[in-house]
């Protein structure tokens, strides 16, 4: 029994450690999440050209930043994360990411970005790469879901296709551009129908989720407690309904007009989370409990205040409607804006062809006043 026992290992091991050394080494080479280990750390970004920005506080020193980074399984790069860089006066780094095979390689472009507080959408660009190149802003902090258009693209599902949802337009409010998002007909992925694609502009990250494209938006950016409390939504907004509306299932809904949906909204997190550990998404958004206040476009919005400016656009102010209060002790905050071109887009309802144009957003705050207690620990450091 025993010579057959060890004649079994001895057949075994040879086939175990072939089976290890057949394994595929990984192709993967991304930056998956970023931090500064630093107090003066804000947020960050990673757009879909592979750009990262860093927000910092005013007090930051710009000329010792450590960024800590997250890589795919078994990716390397270069430089190593924890290399510190003087990163003042808008210099730049760029990082290059290995994959454990070697054959691949992403290239990153690092460098401090800015905490804006108007979002007037003047400056785009194309990311992808080959057949289908997509239109996103330059801004970071922004995403859509044009990536995941291209995605039903390269596997087939979209046939007539004209135009990506959300683009620039020269149509705008001021300077040269706005955002244009417009409803556009779908097409069947994974065997599932999808009648139509909202055109949509958010602030978090995006990430194509084939089998629940509501998980694919990663909503959220930090909000910092020196950023103010949130009092108000404000913009303007431009709104074409489409001629016909259609239910989820491709069915006409007769005496029904498609309506635009548009809302800011902040949220608690744990403290010290990760963007990349906790965010809401397309539903947990309209559901959770975590959403602290909401100011959100209707033709009822309580306090919601209106008027007509150039071009056809209509001015707004929105305030935020609180259900809970908010405590920096307990919880750090994540803000989101999010503009649709069809309101039930979550649930593919909409018409094709309707288009909303927004230009100029912001968010208007209570200015954040130190605490006694806080300037005396401030003053002893």
């Amino acid at each position: 029994m025993k010579k057959r026992l060890i004649l079994w290992l001895c057949l075994a091991i040879p086939m175990l450690s072939s089976c290890i050394k057949d394994e595929p080494l990984s192709r993967e080479a991304d930056i998956i999440e970023i931090i500064v280990d630093d107090p003066t750390f804000i947020d960050r970004s990673i757009s879909e050209d592979n750009r990262i920005e860093l927000i910092m506080a005013d007090t930051a020193d710009l000329t010792k930043i450590t960024p800590i980074l997250t890589l795919t399984p078994y990716a390397t790069v270069i430089p190593a994360s924890g290399t510190t860089f003087d990163l003042s006066n808008q210099k730049e780094v760029e990082y290059t990411v290995t994959s454990q095979n070697g054959a691949f390689q992403k290239k990153y472009t690092l460098k401090i970005g800015e905490m804006r507080k108007v979002y007037d959408f003047e400056e785009w660009t194309m990311a992808g790469t080959g057949k289908y190149p997509f239109p996103i802003l330059t801004d970071p902090t922004w995403s859509n879901a044009n990536s995941g258009i291209v995605t039903a693209l390269v596997i087939g599902a979209l046939k007539d296709f004209e135009r990506y949802p959300t683009k620039d337009t020269t149509l705008c409010v001021s300077g040269e551009y706005a955002a244009s998002l417009q409803t556009i007909k779908g097409g069947k992925i994974i065997g599932k129908s999808y009648p139509i694609f909202a055109g949509n502009l958010f602030r978090g990250d995006f990430s194509a989720n084939m089998t629940n494209p509501l998980k694919s938006l990663k909503l959220g950016r930090n909000h910092p407690q020196e950023a103010g409390k949130p009092i108000a939504f404000k913009g303007f907004y431009k709104y074409t309904p489409g001629p016909v509306m259609t239910g989820a299932d491709g069915e006409v809904i007769p005496d029904r007009t498609d309506e635009m949906s548009m809302y800011a909204a902040i949220f608690r997190v744990t403290k010290g989370a990760l963007p990349s550990e906790e965010f809401l998404d397309g539903e947990t958004i309209l559901t959770s409990k975590q959403v602290v206040a909401r100011a959100e476009w209707s033709p009822e919005a309580e306090g919601m205040i209106e008027k007509e400016a150039i071009n056809g656009f209509t001015e707004f102010s929105i305030p935020f409607l609180y259900t809970d209060t908010i405590d920096y002790k307990r919880y750090d905050y994540r803000l989101t804006i999010v503009c649709s071109s069809s309101k039930d887009g979550n649930l593919y309802q909409g018409a094709v062809g309707s288009n909303l144009l927004v230009d100029d957003l912001a968010i208007a705050c209570e200015p954040y006043i130190k605490t006694e207690e806080e300037t005396t620990e401030q003053n002893s450091l």
